[in-house]
């Protein structure tokens, strides 16, 4: 089994993408766009430093391809789009993770559909969140039907990450075996991982 470690390199426009998604998230709630309203993010011991916000003006383009791009590939209305995406940057940012890992598991985990539940193990939402495995951060955004909004749930599922990468010493493979939590991790580790390739070369053409 290959290690993957999160160093950060290969996303050196993150700390500038981060922060204009916290920008573009006032935007959107000044915008009458509430539904992708963000919570407040918890502070998660043991991630390094989020970046100092930057104007959402100046990466505009950046926002806009990505969720341009899983908009097309999910068949996502735009301001759904826009809204995950932002939600999952401003969770990033929050927590100094990689917004495309946040998004990658986004996209396997749900195929960016904010009111999914799978009846059998109660996950909920885009992250696929079991709020009985995660009860202090589900309350932090204000309990378990707030799962199923898109602001709540990506935070909640970028903390998860953010704990995990934290526990495996920055081992990303290992990080999301944790997350799926059952057999098959490498099926779903390699799907992530595709899916990072992907969107991370998307911001490269930038």
């Amino acid at each position: 089994m290959i290690e993957v470690r999160y160093t950060g390199r290969g996303v050196h426009r993150a700390p500038r993408l981060l922060g204009a998604a916290a920008g573009l998230s006032l935007l959107l709630w000044t915008s009458g766009l509430s539904e992708f309203a963000l919570s407040p993010a918890p502070p998660s011991t043991g991630t390094r430093e989020s970046t100092c916000p930057m104007p959402a003006q100046a990466f505009a383009a950046e926002i806009s391809a990505v969720s341009r791009d899983i908009g097309r590939r999910f068949h996502l209305a735009r301001s759904a789009a826009v809204g995950i995406t932002a939600a999952a940057f401003s969770a990033a940012q929050a927590r100094g993770i990689d917004p495309t890992l946040v998004l990658a598991v986004a996209a396997v985990e749900s195929k960016f559909r904010a009111r999914a539940v799978n009846s059998a193990t109660g996950a909920a939402g885009l992250m696929q969140v079991v709020s009985k495995w995660h009860q202090d951060k589900v309350l932090h955004v204000g309990g378990e039907p707030s799962l199923l909004l898109v602001g709540p749930n990506i935070d909640v599922g970028a903390a998860i990450i953010a704990d995990y990468l934290t526990a495996e010493h920055g081992n990303v493979q290992d990080a999301l075996a944790r997350y799926l939590g059952t057999a098959g991790a490498d099926r779903y580790v390699n799907r992530v991982r595709l899916e990072m390739a992907h969107l991370t070369s998307l911001l490269g053409t930038i």
